[in-house]
């Protein structure tokens, strides 16, 4: 039904090592420690993680990656919960409701969450009930407790990437062979795929064969 997928790279992307599983949270997590000790991250200069700001995944970076240095919310995904309640607002494809989604994005990414937050307060105050006000309110609370992963002016002068599209990329292509037209899998059989798939485009794949013939 769904995979799971961490991808490890560094800053200009020349270097990608990434695995998957069908399995839950836990299982990714320690997927995640394992690859992490295989990789040697704890040596690394810098090292940081952009996810879709899913709170499962924050649990498993913190439980399974104390070495990070940060946890950025994607950027995109931020957008996405900002123009939810621009639509509430203004009405979906609306002129003042694409002013106020750049309006809100721009405060972000120049000034920082805190000030987005600050910038929510008067429309709080004129909406006060209804559809309106919980848009409003459950951006203010998505945005209230990520507030340390959106401090993107911070990030940017650091070098830090604010979105995750090569981690999004890759979860099109390692699952694009499991999607073929009439294609169906048992759980074992699809994990099997994802491995190789990840072997590949870890570019690990003469390394991994090369090693079971010396096994052999």
């Amino acid at each position: 039904k769904e995979f799971k997928i961490v991808s490890f790279y560094d800053p200009d992307k020349s270097h990608c090592h990434v695995v998957g599983t069908s399995g839950d949270h836990e299982e990714l997590g320690r997927l995640m420690r394992r690859e992490a000790r295989r990789l040697r991250l704890s040596t690394a200069k810098v090292k940081y993680a952009v996810s879709d700001g899913a709170e499962w995944i924050a649990r498993q970076y913190r439980r399974q990656l104390p070495m990070l240095d940060e946890h950025i919310l994607d950027y995109y995904h931020l957008r996405e919960h900002v123009i939810e309640a621009s639509h509430a607002l203004y009405g979906e494809g609306s002129r003042p409701a694409r002013a106020w989604q750049e309006d809100l994005m721009g405060y972000v990414w120049q000034q920082g969450s805190l000030v987005m937050l600050h910038r929510l307060e008067p429309y709080l105050r004129r909406h006060r009930s209804g559809p309106k006000h919980e848009a409003l309110t459950a951006l203010r609370e998505y945005m209230g407790k990520r507030v340390p992963m959106t401090d993107y002016p911070t990030f940017r002068q650091r070098g830090y990437d604010c979105g995750s599209g090569p981690t999004e990329s890759q979860c099109g292509t390692l699952t694009k062979r499991l999607k073929g037209s009439g294609m169906r899998w048992d759980k074992d059989n699809a994990e099997s795929l994802m491995a190789l798939a990840s072997l590949y485009h870890s570019g690990l794949w003469r390394t991994y064969w090369k090693a079971q013939r010396t096994a052999a």
